[in-house]
This record gives structure tokens, sequence and C-alpha cells, in this order.
């Protein structure tokens, strides 16, 4: 693991250091809590904060509270105050304020090995059931409920214009019918395959359909993107036992400016989309102000129940489980179980 290790020069602090070392753990030393916990924030390598408490517990408990802060639900952080003999209350305290583990002085080698073994373990588990919870299982992009998240972060937060482009698989339906659902399933992992990478944020939306948006950007760079992706998916071949499959895709892309909502922006182009399928498919369009939705579109795209397998693009076309931080009190609440 990579760890922050917060401890004064002393014996002990240099003693901790040498036997995480001594088990292959990457140790980054400061005696500093305001330079340990800025380098917690800007390593997100970084899965595991140490603090020695040398003497002043109470700032000692602060200092993993503010570590803690600093955790994800995507990013897990494990923390461990090590201190002298410490009353029932004080280590409660510690454990509400956000630490993992006390570990009480003389330190036991072994017990520090397996606590990081156990944190790890920990770490791992949770970054799997993130991976769960976010991604598409079929082809590994992200999920609808994962990309609505991050865009709407980075729609929010953007001070120049945003690229969405959608794209979706032309005749997908005639793919199924003729040559199976697996088959089907190898088509939209080898468009997955020509997303992948992209863009900041590449999502599956649902059946057929897809989604890519990207920051500062503006509509020529979303058509360069949309049209080498288009390129890609026309030349990739699909094996089917030494008989090849080739599918192609139809792409919308809309901007948006800053402060406009993921949904303006995704209902742009989404309409161009539309476009893109009426002109012949195997296409990108790019969104107009003279383009609009078809009445009976929901508002949302992304918030909508189902898919829309019988809408007029198609008829037209033919066919936080976790918290970002913990939220409980500090200091000292206790509760009875």
């Amino acid at each position: 693991m990579r760890v922050v290790l917060l401890a004064s020069l002393n014996r002990s602090g240099e003693a901790i250091g040498a036997l995480l070392e001594a088990r292959g753990h990457e140790v980054i030393r400061f005696c500093e809590a305001k330079r340990a916990l800025r380098q917690l924030e800007v390593d997100g390598t970084a899965s595991a904060f140490i603090v020695l408490d040398s003497g002043n517990s109470e700032r000692a408990i602060e200092t993993c509270w503010d570590a803690r802060l600093l955790a994800t639900f995507e990013r897990p952080i494990y923390i461990g105050l090590v201190a002298r003999p410490m009353p029932s209350q004080a280590i409660v305290e510690a454990l509400d304020c956000g630490v993992d583990d006390v570990l009480q002085m003389p330190l036991s080698s072994d017990e520090l090995y397996a606590r990081l073994r156990s944190a790890e373990r920990m770490n791992q588990m949770q970054l799997q059931l993130v991976r769960m919870a976010t991604r598409d299982a079929l082809t590994g992009l992200l999920n609808r409920s994962a990309f609505f998240n991050g865009a709407e972060k980075i729609c929010r937060a953007a001070d120049a214009p945003s690229a969405a482009i959608m794209a979706d698989i032309d005749h997908f339906k005639a793919v199924n019918d003729r040559y199976g659902h697996a088959v089907g399933d190898k088509a939209l992992k080898a468009v997955a395959a020509c997303l992948g990478g992209r863009a900041e944020i590449v999502a599956r939306l649902g059946g057929e359909e897809f989604v890519l948006l990207l920051p500062a950007s503006g509509a020529e760079e979303g058509r360069r993107v949309a049209e080498g992706i288009r390129a890609a998916v026309a030349a990739h071949e699909i094996d089917l036992d030494g008989a090849p499959l080739r599918v192609t895709c139809s792409f919308g892309v809309a901007v948006a400016e800053p402060g406009a909502t993921i949904d303006e922006v995704l209902r742009r182009a989404d309409a161009a989309l539309y476009a893109a399928k009426r002109d012949g498919r195997d296409r990108v369009a790019v969104y107009r102000a003279e383009m609009s939705l078809p009445d009976s579109l929901p508002a949302s795209v992304i918030r909508r129940a189902g898919d829309r397998t019988e809408g007029p693009r198609r008829q037209a076309a033919g066919g936080q489980f976790l918290h970002a931080a913990f939220n409980w009190p500090c200091p000292g609440a206790s509760e009875s179980f």
C-alpha cells in the first residue's frame, strides 16, 4: 500500500516507517499535519493514512477527522492512529471521528501488518462494490446512473462549453433477430471498445445507446471525435466463426454552455441523433437551433424509466450507496446498541 505517515522526527516515527517499508509498503513521511493532509488529498494512489500521536491526542484525532473527509465512495482510505494506551472513551471518540484502527504502544509489528492486510482487503472490496454499482456489466463502460452523477458535476463546475455525443447502433434489432442476442452482445462490446478512452466520461445509457461527455470542448471538437468513432466502428469486424459482421452507428453532437444542465444538452444531442438516423444513418449530425425534438419525447433522456423502443426516432430509423464522506458526529458521539 502507499501510506502517508504523519509522525514526529523521533525514534517511534522512524521505527514505524521502517516497519512499513520492511513489508514493501511505500511510505511518504511528514512531520506537519497540514502537509500530510495535502499529500493525501492530491495523491489518489495513497490508500492509507497513519498518524502517530506524539502527546496531543485531541489534535491527532482532529487530523484523522480531516483525513476522513477526504475519503469518498470511489476512494477508500484506511486511517490508523498509533497512540499510547488510551482509556475506552478516548478510543470511542477516535473511532467516531473516522479512525479505522487504534493501535496502542508498544506497537506489535505483527499486529500492524495484520491491520494493513485487513485494510487492503476492505479497500479492494469497496472498490469492487463501486465498480459493480457504477459500471455496465456487459461493456465495462459507466452505467446510466454513474454517467448522470459525473456529468452533472462537470456541467455545474464548467466555465467553458462541453460537448455531449449520443451514439446509437444502426439496425440493432435486426442484428439480434438475425444472429441472436449473443451476437448482439458482441456488437455492443465492439462498439464500447471503439468508444473507450475517447472522452472523460463514456457510458452505456441502455440498450444500444451510448453517450460521451467532452469537457471544455466545442461543437467542432465534438464532431471530430464522433466522426473518428464512427469510422472506427464501421471498420471493425466482429468475428462470427470466420464470417465477419460489421455494424454502424449514428451520432448526435450538442454543446452545453456553462450553467446548462445535462438534461438540456442531452435533449439537443438526442435531436441531432434523430436527424442523423433520419438522413441515412452511419453519420454524425451536430445540433442546430432549427432542430426540434418530437413532441412525444420525454423531458429527459436520462431520467426516463424505460428504453424508447417504439419512439419516433426508432420508427424513423427503421425499426450514493456509500457517502462521499462519513457524516457521523464528532467529537465524542456515542450510542448504545
